[in-house]
């Protein structure tokens, strides 16, 4: 079973929509990773209508996946965007987004980060210290403007989720709690760059219940209430932020919206129309959009296994090796009945043992050269990618329609170099 958006057998071989990944393959090499835009477009639709009768406006998270044609398509139907970095911010400024529908996250955010905010206009600033405060209010003042912010919460939230990807609870780095808040509301005065907007919070990744969302929210609302007091906020802003699980295998059921919109309503009551809404969804708009395509390297025997290697590596797909993340594997070429089963430990090629994408998992019997595909891969897999043991970063293609798109080229190996230089002074003498 093939639990991806928009990828399916066709004759026999493995589509995304109408196009062949194995003709993919072969124009553009592997590894090489390919997003359905079709399919995010129909996700990021979904999302809107959960929050419908709501005031509410989606800022897609930059960091789950920085594609600029993708991030282009999203801004085309009306996304917002959530940056986590001036780089994010140039980028999604490359791709025609509008910084009125930006928010700017961080928890450390620099002088840089803030004057590039400031200076493309982003709407809001998720501040996450009072510190932060300051300099943002000084980076303002001096540029004679007025900084939008929004004061992060950490709501001491615990979530059934992977520790790597939890973000709400006190030992985390996120966010302020709701009495530093309440401080900082008060002497607000001494902020003269900003102007306090609302509160946020993010309660981290994968989180398939809405009751975290709802225990924080009834937090949020209390301290945002205590502050309102002191301050003036006529058209106050609620963030809460993204994390919404998504389905990467039958076990798992994707997070119902509509509950959390719900909660919104319940606990806002008749004030809800008073609010604006701030959604973050990253991961449930394109995970399933995406798959790594990859060739099998080697078959090799050990003692009481069989290793398939394959030619993507960890420094492609983080994901398994940091958090211990799975991903389910096909071949590109439909396995026939009758076939032998093969229970392998996938890996990668890269001088690790945390290389590895699966163990005992059941596939055909694969040869060298055979293509197959790591599906639900298109969250924190490129933006995630790095160049370790120099090796150059998978080619990006996008599939949209009947057509398809490199959207970024394999990097070539001068591009490993580009930037370094050698010594210029020649060696010292040896004694």
């Amino acid at each position: 079973m093939i639990d991806a958006d928009g990828f399916s057998y066709r004759d026999g071989m493995l589509h995304c929509g109408t196009i062949s990944l194995t003709e993919i393959a072969a124009r553009v090499g592997t590894p090489t990773y390919v997003y359905n835009l079709d399919s995010v477009v129909q996700r990021y639709r979904e999302h809107v209508t959960a929050f419908e009768g709501l005031r509410h406006h989606a800022c897609f998270a930059v960091k789950a996946n920085s594609s600029l044609p993708l991030l282009q398509m999203l801004a085309r139907h009306g996304a917002g965007f959530d940056v986590n970095s001036r780089g994010e911010l140039h980028r999604v400024l490359r791709a025609g987004a509008d910084p009125a529908r930006m928010t700017m996250t961080g928890v450390g955010k620099s002088h840089a980060d803030i004057t590039d905010g400031l200076d493309a206009g982003v709407a809001l600033f998720n501040a996450e210290s009072a510190s932060e405060c300051r300099l943002i209010s000084d980076i303002a003042a001096e540029k004679q403007m007025t900084a939008d912010v929004l004061l992060r919460l950490n709501p001491d939230v615990g979530t059934d989720t992977h520790p790597h990807i939890s973000t709400g609870e006190s030992s985390h780095k996120f966010g302020m709690t709701a009495g530093d808040i309440r401080s900082l509301a008060a002497q607000s005065a001494w902020l003269p760059g900003v102007r306090i907007r609302g509160l946020s919070f993010h309660l981290g990744s994968q989180i398939f219940s809405p009751e975290p969302y709802r225990e924080a929210l009834l937090l949020l609302i209390t301290t945002l209430d205590d502050i309102c007091g002191t301050l003036d906020i006529p058209d106050p802003v609620i963030d809460i932020g993204g994390g919404f699980g998504v389905a990467y295998n039958d076990e798992e059921q994707t997070l119902d919206l509509g509950l959390i919109a719900e909660s919104i309503r319940s606990l806002l009551g008749s004030r809800a129309a008073n609010f604006t809404i701030l959604t973050e969804p990253g991961r449930s708009l394109v995970a399933n959009a995406g798959v790594l395509v990859t060739a099998v390297e080697h078959e090799k025997p050990a003692r009481d296994r069989i290793f398939l290697i394959l030619d993507a590596g960890m420094n492609d797909l983080l994901r398994p090796a940091l958090y211990a993340a799975q991903h389910d594997i096909v071949p590109l070429r439909e396995p026939e009945g009758g076939q032998t089963t093969v229970f392998y430990d996938v890996v990668g090629p890269v001088c690790e043992s945390a290389d590895t994408f699966a163990r005992r998992y059941p596939l055909p019997q694969l040869r060298r050269g055979d293509l197959v595909a790591l599906l639900s891969a298109g969250a924190y897999g490129t933006s995630m990618s790095s160049t370790y043991n120099s090796r150059p970063l998978a080619a990006e293609v996008l599939v949209h329609g009947n057509a398809w798109m490199i959207g970024r080229e394999r990097q070539q190996m001068e591009d490993l170099f580009r930037g370094e230089h050698l010594l210029t002074e020649p060696e010292a003498p040896r004694d």
